[in-house]
């Protein structure tokens, strides 16, 4: 059974030590996603940029071990439609009209598992989590679609489009390809 556990709830406790230890040995293939959380998920966290949640296994978790199977970051974005998106895509996702330039939009800033723990935990166990914590979201303030920036690799890509995202466009800042999800 797994557990998912804000880090904001484990910053300043007794089990914050422990964090950092688990936090240090988590290896990740996508180097960008372990470098977040080694580097930079403590202080997004404490400056509100966003926030992350370390999937653990439970039984472990409650007999004391620390060992995270993966992790994901939620925030919100400015999404800036380009060219490339159709009229009736951006009415779509803004919900009203069809010449916005941009919306708010939950972001999946940060997903995935630790290369140690893989096969402890499916891409579509984890991505079941996150979308709970993003229906959460959409419970308490609305909004129609999430967002999810991905490198532009086939597996990555199926994953998402067999997870019901869809192709948008391309990130003008970062090259990342934007794809996203009905709510």
């Amino acid at each position: 059974m797994l557990f998912t556990a804000p880090l904001g709830t484990i910053i300043g406790t007794d089990a914050e030590c422990d964090l950092k230890e688990a936090i240090s040995v988590f290896t990740c293939k996508d180097k960008d996603v372990e470098v977040f959380l080694k580097r930079k998920a403590i202080d997004f966290e404490k400056r509100d940029k966003s926030r992350t949640y370390i999937v653990f296994d439970n039984d472990a978790f409650m007999s004391g071990i620390m060992s995270i199977l993966a992790y994901f970051t939620l925030s919100l974005k400015s999404l800036e439609f380009g060219d490339t998106v159709s009229k009736g895509k951006i009415k779509d996702i803004d919900g009203f009209s069809k010449e916005v330039k941009g919306v708010a939009i939950p972001l999946v800033g940060q997903f995935g598992k630790d290369e140690n723990a893989a096969k402890r935990i499916s891409g579509k166990d984890l991505l079941d989590h996150c979308m709970g914590k993003i229906y959460e979201v959409q419970s308490l303030i609305g909004g129609r679609y999430v967002l999810i920036e991905c490198h532009d690799i086939d597996k990555i890509v199926n994953f998402y489009r067999d997870s019901e995202f869809d192709r948008l466009q391309f990130d003008k800042s970062d090259n990342y390809l934007q794809m996203v999800r009905r709510l």
